[in-house]
């Protein structure tokens, strides 16, 4: 959305969303797994019959309340909150068999980050003890399969899904980070996203490994700043690594302390190389496919235009991804110049014209500035 791109301005001109219709990149969404633009707000109608489904849900009146949940579905049926708050009102009055269908279409949907929500949802608890459980269990891993299928294939980035925690530019303090950024995909064949993590917001930064079928990503829980001249930190930095081709969390790596500085770097395979600086995790790690823990190595190059880098700022990295394949393509972050603007993802193809990705509260190919 950079009015110093010429590609931007006419994204812009053209209002924006769509890409060009080809046979790699369809106008309107194909059919397949993700939805057609999960960044775009629920229609104020749908949202605003969903609150209101909130009073009668709270004093046991499941059938107005499943009515309103019902009816903001007919206006926005991409809307999925209440397809999951549909299915917790049927387990409340036990009619078991029809929360489990509801359940299962919700993770057909979008199976992440529905299949954690389902996971968390208190008022689904006692479908889980049901026979009817088993409808959702079948749901969840054919769910599973389908949604990871082809990821390693897709252009992945970082998208916010809502306006971030303002955090003051300067001053001193220990301020909680809320980014509100995930990890998507982007089909470019059926032009459909998938959301890939479900972290309540928190990834600041990532980085996918050289045969592109495996993830390491950076989630912090606060930003610390002094009042002297010592640098600002990242508090609470969690190191978590992902396999694609069956979204399999491996155990995730807490590092201690204060971390000023976090260079990633992947190596062969599913091996990544990491440079810390920190007040209690310093030095150059390996992380190596399956380990559940760092261990010293050589440091990654120093001026490596393949890592990213982790910081009080965000996260920086190459700003370009080659896709080759059935659809070939360049994708390039676009940084804004005038303020207010967000950052973007644009979509480079031979012979077609550039285009940006949806997100409209910004996107980045490594992850976005935290200022």
């Amino acid at each position: 959305m950079s009015a110093g791109l010429v590609a931007a301005a006419l994204w812009c001109a053209a209002g924006g969303g769509a890409p060009p219709a080809s046979a790699c990149f369809p106008r309107d969404a194909a059919p397949g797994p993700g939805l057609a633009d999960p960044f775009r707000a629920p229609d104020p109608r749908a949202a605003a019959l969903n609150a209101d489904a909130k009073a009668p849900y709270r004093r046991g009146d499941w059938n107005q309340a499943r009515r309103l949940y019902q009816q903001a579905l007919s206006i926005d049926p991409d809307f999925l909150a209440p397809r999951l708050n549909i299915a917790c009102a049927l387990v409340r009055q036990e009619r078991f068999a029809e929360a489990a269908a509801e359940a299962a279409r919700l993770v057909e949907a979008a199976y992440v980050p529905w299949a954690r929500e389902l996971d968390e949802a208190a008022d689904m608890g006692a479908l889980k003890v049901r026979p009817e459980m088993s409808t959702v269990r079948a749901a969840l891993a054919d769910g599973g399969r389908r949604w990871s299928a082809g990821l390693s294939d897709d252009l992945l980035f970082v998208a916010r899904l809502h306006a971030p925690l303002r955090i003051p530019e300067s001053g001193a303090g220990v301020f909680v980070l809320g980014p509100r950024q995930e990890i998507f995909a982007w089909t470019p064949a059926t032009n459909r996203y998938r959301q890939v993590t479900s972290t309540d917001g928190r990834v600041l930064g990532m980085l996918q490994s050289r045969d592109r079928r495996h993830l390491l990503y950076v989630t912090a829980e606060k930003l610390v700043r002094g009042d002297g001249g010592a640098p600002p930190a990242l508090r609470g930095v969690v190191l978590h690594r992902l396999d694609l081709s069956a979204l399999a969390e491996a155990a995730p790596i807490a590092l201690p302390g204060d971390v000023t500085r976090l260079q990633l770097h992947a190596g062969p395979a599913a091996t990544f190389r990491l440079r810390v600086a920190g007040d209690r995790a310093a030095g150059s790690f390996a992380l190596g496919a399956g380990a559940a823990a760092l261990t010293p190595a050589a440091p990654p190059p120093a001026r490596d235009r393949e890592s990213i880098v982790v910081s009080s700022a965000g996260a920086v990295g190459p700003g370009q991804v080659t896709l080759a394949g059935v659809c070939p393509l360049r994708a390039r972050d676009v940084h804004p110049i005038e303020k207010g603007k967000s950052p973007a993802v644009e979509i480079l193809a031979r012979g077609g014209k550039p285009f940006l990705l949806s997100p409209a509260l910004g996107a980045g190919l490594s992850g976005l500035p935290m200022f």
